[in-house]
């Protein structure tokens, strides 16, 4: 950086020249919908279409949801237990593994102890 100012040979004729910062500068954003994430905004180009890209977001996240829903009935189907579903750390579901369902059923059991003994002291 401290040498910025000093002369540099030019491109074209390999004379020693100041350099010229450029007058202008230009950029290109990405403007496709990402998903269902926040979009950046402040583009003015994306800024005109911003109902357009609210409406691709939405169509993005009902298709995300209804993937998912799809994936729990057909879990359901095949015979797994409504109650024996996990969600994945993706997004996704999936049947519990046998020590997941044994924690989920000792749970279960703490529960319902924690039930009985809050109905006993309402009832004195």
């Amino acid at each position: 950086m401290s040498d910025r100012r000093k002369p540099k040979p030019c491109p074209s004729c390999g004379e020693q020249a100041p350099p010229i910062p450029p007058s202008t500068v230009a950029g290109q954003f990405k403007k496709d919908v990402t998903g269902p994430v926040p979009q950046n905004t402040g583009i003015h180009d994306l800024d005109t279409h911003i109902d357009r890209v609210i409406g691709q977001s939405a169509d993005q996240g009902w298709a995300v949801a209804e993937g998912r829903k799809r994936q729990k009935e057909e879990l359901i189907a095949n015979g797994t237990d409504p109650h024996l579903i996990r969600k994945n750390l993706d997004g996704s579901y999936g049947e519990m593994k046998p020590e997941e369902k044994a924690i989920h059923t000792r749970a279960l059991k703490i529960h319902e102890k924690a039930g009985e003994w809050r109905r006993g002291k309402s009832s004195r």
